[in-house]
């Protein structure tokens, strides 16, 4: 009797568990984009030292921004700086911090880089603060036929699906 009961137990429990991980804390999904606010007093300051370090141009009040370069190895380097106003996390849940796909002229994909590479199952973020930068290197793997390879799409990989896309012409 007390076995059943506490198969029963067991049982109710495991179902309430996985009915309880498909339900999101908030309306529709999860962005997998957090934005911090950390007030400081010297926030004007660093506005003013990085109007400097940029040429003048300061912070863009707006969005995260990638970008794309080839560095002088014939790599690729994504980086995405933060131009809003705000301190952004991105929460990941794997290693992978970005993915990219190399596409032929019709816009079809001939390579994805996570379908190649393995990822560990863990949970991690990266911060980025006012006018910070992330930077990825990239280098296509050798031996892959990228014949008719057109352009070269870059995104960060966070919870909720691609952020700040890019592309640029692999021609």
């Amino acid at each position: 009797m007390i076995k059943r009961f506490f198969a029963l137990m067991m049982l109710l429990f495991m179902i309430s568990m996985t009915a309880a991980c498909g339900m999101s804390v908030e309306h529709g999904e999860d962005s997998g984009v957090e934005e911090v606010n950390n007030e400081s007093q010297n926030d004007e300051e660093d506005s003013k030292e990085d109007s400097k370090e940029d040429g003048g141009q300061g912070i863009v009040a707006g969005e995260v921004e990638p970008s794309i370069t080839k560095n002088e190895k014939g790599q690729f380097v994504y980086t995405v700086k933060n131009q809003t106003e705000k301190e952004v996390t991105f929460e990941f849940s794997s290693s992978q911090r970005y993915d990219y796909a190399v596409k032929n002229s019709s816009g079809e994909t001939i390579f994805l880089y996570s379908s190649a590479a393995a990822f560990m199952q863990v949970l991690g973020s990266e911060t980025l603060a006012q006018g910070e930068e992330l930077s990825y290197t990239i280098e296509l793997p050798p031996g892959e036929d990228f014949e008719g390879a057109a352009s070269l799409e870059v995104w960060l990989t966070p919870k909720g699906g691609k952020k700040a896309p890019i592309s640029t012409s692999l021609k």
